[in-house]
């Protein structure tokens, strides 16, 4: 059926802002694709699309493939919004089955990008003391370091948060974060912490190992262009976060604090504290990619799941093959879920693999090469590449054997 231009313009300027919203959300590049060739599908037009983390091109056409209305434009990197992913894949599917209008849609779709985030300024800030007291207590059994961890991921809070009102300062964030990070954690070594421990913990929010996870799998399935600008704007993250540690640190030692110290007669935690550390992390995860409340637990079922499933095979058959296996259960378990809720799989995906990444490996591989000092083991540089491969191999062989329905 042969649609007039106004109902053409309509549904292909739906779908542009569609795939506006989705990399707003920080959907990979190669399930926006995706996503956006189906509901050219859905809306009888046809479309092809090359997304990239910073720029959006799409060519429609009805019956002439040579007869196509092209748009470009440049993008901004999106933030993870996982709750407003999954919003705007409800409304798709609402639209599918004609429960919302067409006319309605672009309205909707609005709507939902403008919507306030589902969790106040006050859980945020919460969540990123969660999340560096629970990498810490992962890390280290000593309760000091998680304590000044938490801190330090208070201060990093509100530093983001002054820096993200000020355009000419957001460019610098990453490296005004990190500056106080090592600056504070070396101020308080005389109080028994570890600052190499304190550091890497208060900025895991900053490494990016899933983006590194994500630009790997793009690269692995052919989505070159976007699996390297992803990987270039990893390692250009990596490389500010430790200019501005080292730089905190350096300031630190030309300051009169050597040979204080102050004695804390503090217990060592119990093994057991790595799964209210798990526990820890996923609601601090939920909090911070905006998930509502009521489907939390998902998220916490995918963290988990993925932790626990890692662990055994680490202890059956070493840590590649654990990774491998914890990668490989999150992705069945994410597939199983869009499958059955017909909800985004990549949600749980997200916040399952997030916790497996080596991103804490390829930052100490950096401290390292430069300042001589192990954070982790020696040979983390060839375990943190070996654990990549894992994680992707988990991932590719999981929509191997269960193919995911959605494309999202």
């Amino acid at each position: 059926m042969s649609l007039s231009p106004e109902d053409f313009r309509k549904r292909t300027r739906f779908v542009i802002k569609l795939g506006r919203a989705l990399q707003e959300c920080g959907a990979s590049s190669e399930r926006i694709e995706r996503h956006l060739t189906n509901v050219c599908t859905m809306l009888s037009i046809h479309g092809s699309f090359l997304i990239s983390p910073t720029t959006f091109t799409c060519a429609f056409w009805e019956e002439d493939e040579m007869d196509q209305f092209i748009h470009i434009e440049r993008a901004e990197v999106g933030e993870i919004n996982l709750g407003r992913l999954w919003e705007i894949d409800r409304l798709v599917e609402s639209i599918d089955h004609q429960q919302v209008d067409f006319g309605e849609a672009p309205d909707r779709l609005r709507e939902l990008e403008q919507s306030p985030p589902h969790h106040s300024k006050a859980l945020h800030a919460l969540s990123w003391v969660l999340t560096g007291a629970s990498f810490s207590i992962l890390l280290s059994p000593n309760l000091l370091n998680s304590i000044a961890s938490a801190v330090v991921s208070l201060l990093l809070f509100a530093i983001t948060r002054l820096c993200s009102t000020a355009p000419s300062w957001k460019p610098v964030t990453l490296i005004m974060a990190a500056f106080v990070a090592g600056s504070t954690s070396a101020a308080l070594a005389g109080f028994g912490i570890n600052p190499p421990f304190v550091i890497l913990s208060s900025i895991i929010v900053f490494i990016p190992g899933l983006a590194l996870t994500v630009a790997l799998t793009e690269i692995s399935v052919g989505h070159l262009i976007s699996g390297s600008s992803r990987l270039v704007d990893a390692t250009m993250t990596l490389l500010k976060l430790f200019f501005g540690t080292l730089s905190g640190i350096a300031v630190v030692s030309l300051l009169p604090l050597t040979g204080f110290t102050a004695s804390f007669d503090v217990p060592e935690m119990p093994g057991w504290r790595v799964w209210p550390a798990i526990l820890g992390l996923s609601i601090s995860l939920g909090i911070a990619f905006n998930i509502p409340k009521q489907k939390m637990i998902w998220g916490m079922s995918a963290a988990f799941i993925a932790f626990a499933t890692s662990k055994l095979g680490e202890i059956h058959f070493g840590m590649y093959t654990g990774m491998f296996f914890g990668a490989l259960s999150v992705g069945l378990f994410s597939n199983l879920f869009a499958r059955i809720t017909k909800g985004p799989g990549s949600i749980l995906m997200t916040q399952g693999i997030i916790l497996l990444v080596p991103g804490s490996k390829i930052y100490s591989i950096l401290n390292h090469w430069v300042s001589g000092e192990a954070i982790l083991p020696p040979d983390s540089g060839a375990k943190a590449l070996i654990a990549f491969i894992a994680l992707i191999v988990g991932l590719l062989f999981s929509n191997a054997l269960l193919p995911a329905r959605k494309s999202l």
